[in-house]
């Protein structure tokens, strides 16, 4: 361990570009669960309570003002 760290110190642009590719991977795997998990859930939610709302006939600004109504605490 001791060899790599010299290593790095004495090198560290070869350094950064052996663990770029690793940093790299491990964002674009948390971007991609936002973007292909997350987001979509939320939208679907929204979407949800408003197509809810709009079919019950229940009032718009009740829902604007608590988005979670339909939880109850």
């Amino acid at each position: 361990m001791e060899k790599l760290q010299k290593f790095m110190l004495k090198h560290p642009y070869i350094s950064m570009a052996v663990v770029l590719p690793f940093a790299y991977m491990f964002v674009i795997g948390i971007f991609s669960i936002l973007i292909n998990i997350i987001l979509p859930a939320m939208m679907a939610f929204w979407l949800t309570g408003f197509i809810y709302t709009a079919i019950a006939g229940r009032p718009i600004r009740e829902y604007y003002r608590q988005p979670f109504w339909y939880v109850r605490y």
